[in-house]
């Protein structure tokens, strides 16, 4: 086995493209030490906040990415070799900060053993609605937003990653959900798949949009978006109502200007709740959520969302693909063992 790695090649000037990472062989893999496991992609996910780490100092999320560095994301890994009780060869884990390389050696009490009345589950479910995407959503909409029955939510980019997962939890909390998308094939998504009323923001300016959709206003936000998504469920928001920041993907990968919302004043008058969260600082309530979210999945009542990207060297093509907007769900890229 010949082990395989993306690393940044150059910074991105503008959007970021494929041809920022190269693709490189590393060689054979290492043999794991006591209490390490030695495993193997196969499942990588993608998350579009990354792109704003790389050149960067560092942020919340991570230290900055340089040229020649190796970006890490959520994966679902199987066992080849194991140096630890904890491990059997052939056992399949989580791995929640996974380089992106096909093999490598890991500590194994840095893994998340997938449940074996789990297993049965494709495995890019463990990276959407059972994963961090879904945990994100969780965390904000149910924990955080408190959603309830009978409210109107409304969740930006909701065809994306923790956007699908948000959707399916204020349905499953009995709310009436409203999501945006970027094109008419994820509204359709939205609505025949996942049984919420959704509008493309593209087909007007995203406040009359909101308003034509939820004429006596809403209760919750959840934002993945930021820009004019956010100033407009600023202006559409009942009041006292409450609004989840989660992401700003319009930001991603940019380099045009970044700005607040010019109407934030609502916020005082209207008594609004803005809350911005970092899932990392609720991994508390990852218990409660993957017994939920378990549940709720065996009933059918939560869904996997994602694009799936074939084969390891397609990584950089598929996360600029993702910042683009070209993919519904989670992207995820399926590497052979």
């Amino acid at each position: 086995m010949i082990v395989e790695e993306v690393r940044v090649a150059r910074y991105p000037a503008g959007a970021v493209r494929a041809g920022d990472f190269e693709v490189a062989g590393t060689g054979a893999p290492p043999t794991p030490g006591a209490g390490q496991v030695l495993v193997a992609l196969r499942r990588l996910g993608l998350n579009a906040g990354m792109a704003t780490r790389i050149g960067a100092a560092g942020t919340p999320y991570g230290p900055g990415l340089t040229i020649g560095s190796v970006p890490e994301s959520d994966a679902v890994v199987e066992v080849l070799v194991s140096r630890s009780d904890a491990y059997r060869p052939g056992d399949l884990a989580v791995r929640p900060r996974s380089p992106w390389r096909t093999a490598d050696v890991v500590d194994a009490g840095e893994l998340r053993r997938i449940p074996r009345d789990r297993s049965d589950l494709p495995l890019e479910t463990h990276l959407t609605v059972l994963g961090h995407v879904g945990f994100t959503a969780y965390t904000g909409m149910v924990h955080l937003g408190r959603v309830r029955p009978g409210e109107t939510v409304y969740v930006s980019g909701a065809a994306g990653g923790v956007g699908s997962c948000a959707v399916q939890w204020a349905r499953a909390y009995g709310a009436r959900v409203i999501g945006s998308a970027g094109s008419d094939a994820k509204t359709s998504l939205l609505t025949e798949d996942l049984g919420v009323e959704a509008f493309n923001y593209r087909h007007g300016a995203a406040v009359d949009l909101l308003r034509a959709a939820a004429p006596d206003g809403i209760d919750l936000f959840f934002d993945n978006i930021g820009g004019d998504q956010l100033e407009a469920a600023l202006d559409v928001l009942s009041f006292r109502g409450r609004a989840m920041i989660c992401g700003i993907a319009s930001q991603y990968g940019s380099a045009g200007e970044r700005r607040g919302p010019a109407n934030y004043a609502r916020a005082i008058y209207q008594e609004l709740t803005l809350r911005g969260f970092a899932v990392t600082a609720h991994d508390e309530l990852r218990p409660r959520f993957e017994a939920e979210a378990g549940k709720l999945v065996r009933e059918g009542t939560l869904r996997s969302v994602h694009t799936s990207v074939p084969g390891f060297a397609r990584t950089p093509e598929a996360f600029a693909t993702l910042l683009a907007g070209g993919n519904s769900g989670r992207a995820i890229v399926t590497c052979a063992v």
